[in-house]
């Protein structure tokens, strides 16, 4: 590993100080998610009324320098001129980051489809897994066990505070987009 390391130029070496790093996070973020600990280290919260893609998450972002960098090192050591190394690396820099966030997109309709009835929710605990903002300001998400499945819910909520991570929930109700209506739940 120190002889590849020393028999790199400088150019190279920035190539695989963003590519290495940014891959030990992926890999780290994929052994998470088998664990189902990936979203408290991603930061995809959604944002009312978007459509689900989200290009700048953790994931995306990461996902981006590792495919940029290993990209740019392969292009760049065979031969390829700096420029276009570096011009080629960050479009499928890009190309990954657009492709992580459709495919997140499309992974989230799929866990949502199915015949799940929000109305079954209504009275159930919860906990708070992407902090819900105050007094309806915005959304977060819930952990809820729903129809004998553990499910994942945007939720917004009444209350005077934000409510955190962790925090316990009762829904109260559903809004017409879907979205569950929470209250602290004091046990």
């Amino acid at each position: 590993m120190i002889a590849w390391w020393n028999s790199m130029d400088l150019a190279a070496r920035i190539f695989a100080i963003v590519a290495i790093p940014s891959t030990l996070v992926l890999v780290v973020q994929t052994i998470l998610l088998f664990f189902g600990f990936d979203e408290e280290f991603d930061g995809d919260a959604d944002i009312p009324g978007d459509d689900g893609m989200v290009l700048f998450s953790l994931r995306g972002i990461m996902g981006m320098a590792a495919v940029g960098g290993w990209s740019g090192l392969v292009l760049y050591q065979t031969g390829l001129p700096l420029g276009l190394a570096v011009i080629l690396a960050v479009i499928f820099g890009f190309m990954a980051l657009v492709g992580i966030a459709w495919l997140m997109k499309v992974s989230m309709k799929l866990q949502s489809s199915g015949n799940l009835d929000l109305g079954y929710a209504i009275g159930k605990v919860g906990t708070v897994y992407i902090p819900i903002p105050a007094e309806m300001k915005g959304t977060g998400k819930v952990n809820i066990t729903l129809q004998e499945r553990l499910v994942e819910v945007n939720a917004v909520t009444a209350c005077d505070r934000k409510l955190a991570t962790g925090e316990s929930v009762r829904v109260v109700g559903t809004d017409e987009t879907g979205v569950l209506v929470v209250e602290p739940f004091a046990n």
